[in-house]
């Protein structure tokens, strides 16, 4: 087996050669596309069966189209991310990098690029974001309980100063309370920035 062959094997997705079309096409893919989603390749090729475009879920075709046509127009590359649907029914994210070929007059020839599959990425994501949100959840919590905190405090403060010299032990405690409260509150708070800037 040659490099290419033994790269392309490996490979968790698949290329593609197409012409720029509203239906993408095909021209020329890797087998990838079987191997990965499900569909023989001659059955997209030629849009024999299926076109590409009917693969794509309809909430990003559009987007992807907008984005397709101004990297055409500024004869760029692009990057983009959408769903694909595999053969059993569900979709996959993908992240497609591509770009148009020209010929010696200028005129566009077709689209190449590759689309692989990032479904584990996006589910790893989705997985840390629910970490997340329960992490916010509990910082919440504890800023309550801070508050709570800072309260008794307050109270315990007030006791002490009616108590006079026999509550000064009291004091010390109210306003080692106080303190408490001060600085975990402001690293609760920093944390919970910390995740709606990350969110």
């Amino acid at each position: 087996m040659n490099f290419q062959e033994s790269v392309l094997g490996r490979m968790n997705g698949f290329l593609y050669r197409c012409r720029a079309d509203a239906d993408y096409t095909m021209l020329h893919m890797t087998d990838g596309v079987e191997r990965v989603f499900g569909y023989p390749m001659d059955e997209i090729v030629g849009n024999r069966i299926r076109s590409f475009s009917s693969l794509i879920s309809e909430d990003d075709l559009a987007r992807m189209d907008e984005i397709v046509g101004e990297a055409l127009a500024s004869r760029t590359d692009w990057s983009m991310e959408y769903r694909m649907r595999h053969r059993d029914g569900h979709y996959i994210w993908v992240a497609e990098t591509g770009g148009g070929i020209w010929d010696d007059k200028g005129e566009l020839l077709y689209l190449e690029g590759s689309i692989i599959n990032i479904e584990s990425l996006y589910s790893r994501l989705d997985a840390q974001t629910a970490e997340m949100r329960i992490t916010a959840s509990k910082t919440g919590e504890i800023l309550h309980s801070l508050r709570y905190l800072k309260l008794l405090a307050v109270n315990a403060g007030i006791e002490a100063a009616r108590a006079g010299a026999s509550g000064a032990g009291f004091a010390y405690l109210a306003a080692e309370m106080r303190q408490l409260a001060n600085t975990s509150e402001e690293a609760a708070r920093a944390i919970s920035v910390a995740q709606k800037k990350s969110a």
